[in-house]
């Protein structure tokens, strides 16, 4: 029976999440399409869900710093934080009900700053959010984690540093979304699966933007004929990074467990009979509603304390790019580096900004680069996007609300780190693909 229960819950996760499936012509994974399906066919009741959300946080969240404390512990859990992830919280909330409603400062209303995360962004990362939660049990609640992580336990620590159980972590993340990757490794460093440094190096080398985000933004770049190497180009540097990041001292963060929970790690045999054993064992002790209870329980965190953060972090972000000199001004060192590379004054003017402005969103880099001649330019700006990962107006905020231990610098150096990385893996892909006659200059 256990290993019945193993093998249903797991195959229907493996369907969900990893196995590309068509419908209407489209090609996605079925979380990707149940996705769709529900934003299409319910944006205004995701609308109000929101609103609920901004509405419940912001009274929370003051009731909370009023009364410093709660007796229940859910209550603590939602509404009881520190001042400026507090403050983040409220003013994420009041911005998506300003933007929603039309009321006021047009920096914030802008539908390239404030209305793009509220009209745009927002609803869909609740559907993901709350599509991925419940649905990732079947990935991580009935045995595949340890039976996969049992079997290429000595590959993953060989080449990352990290558990067998990481790769579900990555498959997850390269063809689903990044943002359930991240939400999934803080799940499982909670668990005692992974130490600080270990859900570190998973969280900032495998939760990358999703397949389906890809082919978006491959078609805007007019790209998409040539899809599977974009993907391909993303999916190397990103692993090159993955193996250069699990090699650094990364002093910050320890080797530890949260809060001292060590679960029985996969070390040891690795043959099949062990990986089913250890598997069933896990599927013979999950209660279903139990699960279920708690995947609603963590939807309901996910609203309350990372969406407004991202409401109000994107918003910022987008508003300092879109209104502000900033991102030029810093960017400005970056234009004779990529004219040494080969790129004209012109394009490496355009490429400079686009390099670095992907730290508040990770469309922005895309959006300004869309209208360069030079294919190399637009190959290259699209990929280094995917692969620097971190964003703030999702995944570092994500981050930073997570149990792992960031903070907002962290992200930013995380974000260098990664563009210093990938960059030069996929300028040598870029001058290869030209000298074949697959991109143009």
């Amino acid at each position: 029976m256990a290993v019945f229960k193993f093998l249903f819950y797991s195959i229907l996760g493996v369907i969900a999440f990893l196995a590309p499936i068509t419908i209407g012509g489209e090609s996605s994974i079925l979380m990707g399409h149940i996705k769709s399906i529900i934003i299409d066919g319910y944006i205004e009741q995701i609308r109000v869900l929101v609103i609920i959300a901004s509405v419940t946080t912001v009274v929370g969240t003051i009731i909370g710093f009023i009364k410093k404390d709660f007796k229940n512990k859910y209550l603590k859990e939602f509404f009881i934080c520190g001042p400026i992830n507090g403050a983040a919280r409220i003013l994420g909330g009041i911005f998506f009900l300003m933007v929603h409603y039309g009321i006021g400062p047009a920096i914030i209303l802008d539908p390239n700053t404030g209305g793009m995360m509220a009209n745009d962004l927002l609803p869909s990362l609740m559907v993901t959010f709350c599509v991925g939660v419940m649905l990732m049990p079947l990935l991580t609640a009935f045995g595949l984690v340890e039976f996969i992580g049992v079997l290429i336990a000595p590959f993953m620590r060989k080449v990352f540093k990290v558990p067998g159980y990481a790769a579900i972590d990555a498959i997850a993340s390269f063809l689903g979304d990044g943002t359930i990757g991240i939400v999934v490794t803080d799940e499982q460093y909670q668990k005692g699966y992974y130490t600080q440094r270990e859900a570190v190096i998973i969280a900032t080398s495998f939760s990358i933007v999703g397949i389906s985000f890809a082919a978006v933004v491959s078609d805007l770049l007019k790209l998409s004929d040539r899809f599977i190497i974009f993907y391909a180009t993303i999916a190397f540097s990103t692993v090159i990074a993955g193996i250069i990041i699990a090699r650094l001292p990364l002093k910050k963060f320890k080797n530890e467990y949260y809060m001292g929970k060590n679960f029985a790690g996969e070390e040891g045999s690795t043959s099949f009979v062990v990986a089913i054993k250890k598997a069933t064992e896990v599927a013979n002790k999950a209660k279903e509603i139990e699960i279920l209870l708690d995947s609603i329980k963590k939807v309901g965190i996910l609203y309350i304390t990372f969406i407004p953060v991202i409401m109000f972090m994107g918003t910022l972000g987008l508003v300092i790019a879109e209104h502000t000199n900033i991102f030029n001004i810093i960017a400005m060192p970056l234009v004779p580096i990529l004219k040494l590379f080969g790129f004209s004054k012109e394009i490496a003017t355009v490429m400079a900004p686009a390099m670095i402005v992907g730290f508040s969103d990770m469309y922005l880099p895309s959006l300004l680069i869309e209208g360069v001649p030079s294919e190399m330019a637009r190959f290259l700006i699209g990929t280094l996007s995917f692969a620097q990962l971190i964003f703030l107006s999702e995944t570092g905020m994500i981050l930073v609300a997570s149990k792992i231990g960031f903070n907002f610098w962290d992200t930013l150096k995380f974000f260098v780190l990664r563009t210093v990385i990938t960059f030069p893996v996929i300028f040598i892909i870029v001058r290869i693909l030209y000298s074949m006659g697959i991109l143009a200059n």
